[in-house]
């Protein structure tokens, strides 16, 4: 019988050797980022926590840190953790590579948080976390980050006037529109965690049949 898919996934000697080495190298891009901007460190590490990709960033490090040091997480944690970091790939480099022009070190830095971070946890996640029994059950993790982000970027804006993303400019879109735009942001995670999920499923049965 299979463990139920919110309990936590038993991990080996050799996954957790790569997890903490997904950890340091996450821990170490997301450490250099603030010394290339113009303020001082804390100013600017706290520019880059308002981004979803440093959270996702910032997720991947801790939750590969934790597992490195003999934590098991669940799988819904894990897939909900590759949906973030696949979408945060997925818009960056089909929407905003075009426009975003980092130059010296952040254009260094900004590989590790929008490709080779999420590309080895997303890895790490098809190779080493178990079948999911049941997509439809890890679907409520998935919705997590995308609405605890959103009410972040709310009270974030509220307080400082800054938003960071056009679905959570409250004061242009006005409050119908911002839970609409928010709900359809939290949806489309959970449709994508599905399709992430029933694919790694679909891989896991080809290998093993394979096998």
């Amino acid at each position: 019988m299979q463990a139920h898919d919110s309990a936590p996934q038993i991990t080996t000697q050799r996954a957790r050797l790569l997890a903490g080495i997904i950890a340091v190298i996450a821990f170490a891009a997301l450490a250099v980022q603030p010394l290339l901007g113009e303020g001082s460190y804390l100013e600017n590490l706290g520019g880059m926590l308002r981004y979803f990709t440093i959270w996702g960033n910032v997720a991947a490090c801790v939750t590969m840190a934790a597992i490195a040091l003999g934590r098991d997480v669940s799988r819904a944690h894990m897939a909900a953790l590759a949906t973030a970091l696949t979408i945060i790939a997925l818009v960056y480099w089909l929407l905003l590579s075009g426009i975003h022009n980092p130059e010296g070190f952040d254009r260094i830095t900004n590989q590790f948080h929008h490709t080779i971070v999420p590309a080895l946890t997303i890895g790490w996640w098809l190779r080493f976390t178990p079948f999911a029994s049941s997509t439809k059950a890890l679907i409520p993790a998935i919705m997590v980050p995308p609405l605890t982000y959103g009410a972040f970027a709310l009270v974030l804006g509220q307080l400082t006037s800054f938003y960071p993303y056009f679905f959570t400019d409250l004061p242009a879109l006005g409050w119908p529109k911002f839970l609409l735009s928010n709900a359809v942001f939290a949806l489309f995670f959970a449709v994508s965690g599905a399709g992430l999920v029933s694919l790694k499923n679909w891989l896991q049965s080809r290998f093993s049949a394979a096998a």
